[in-house]
């Protein structure tokens, strides 16, 4: 039997420093197998957010933000995609950052979990035969949420504010 593998995953850092070293700390908190980052993540210390997640490269998933576009880091050691499917322990994710998301046809994409940032609001809905989650922001947040960030592990999905408290969750 295969292990079950553990992702946190955490969109629109926005070039907040405290914010990615919080998240960087819930990596090892959580001793997550895999950080899922959803976009919008850099800023004015792009360099030293970049250094700082070369040190976990193995173990990183990065899909830009419609913020992240005219960032091209030239030493960074991992690769930002403009969206990418990750294996969630046997079942599909299309990541996104959901700036440019077809939100009308989500089937198209051929996921049965779609991971989305951009919102900037923690949410998991059932929609077309697929599970969209947006862990929120874990820097901005917007709708008096709170900073939020999702864990997804063996069959369960949760957000989580920064205290601990679930926001919400699903089995799928």
């Amino acid at each position: 039997m295969t292990k079950s593998r553990l992702f946190l995953v955490v969109a629109d850092i926005h070039g907040s420093m405290s914010a990615l070293d919080k998240t960087l700390d819930l990596f090892d908190e959580y001793k997550a197998d895999k950080l899922i980052l959803l976009g919008d993540i850099f800023g004015t210390d792009a360099d030293e957010m970049v250094e700082k997640l070369n040190r976990i490269k193995d173990k990183l998933l990065v899909v830009r933000g419609n913020n992240d576009w005219y960032f091209e880091p030239e030493f960074a050691e991992f690769d930002l995609f403009p969206n990418a499917y990750e294996n969630l322990n046997g079942r599909t994710a299309y990541v996104c950052h959901g700036h440019k998301l077809n939100d009308m046809n989500l089937s198209q994409y051929g996921a049965s979990v779609i991971l989305q940032g951009h919102v900037h609001r923690p949410f998991i809905l059932k929609e077309q035969g697929v599970i969209r989650v947006c862990p929120g922001s874990i820097a901005v947040p917007r709708f008096n949420s709170p900073k939020s960030y999702a864990i997804i592990d063996n069959e369960k999905i949760q957000i989580l504010s920064l205290d601990g408290s679930v926001i919400d969750e699903t089995i799928y």
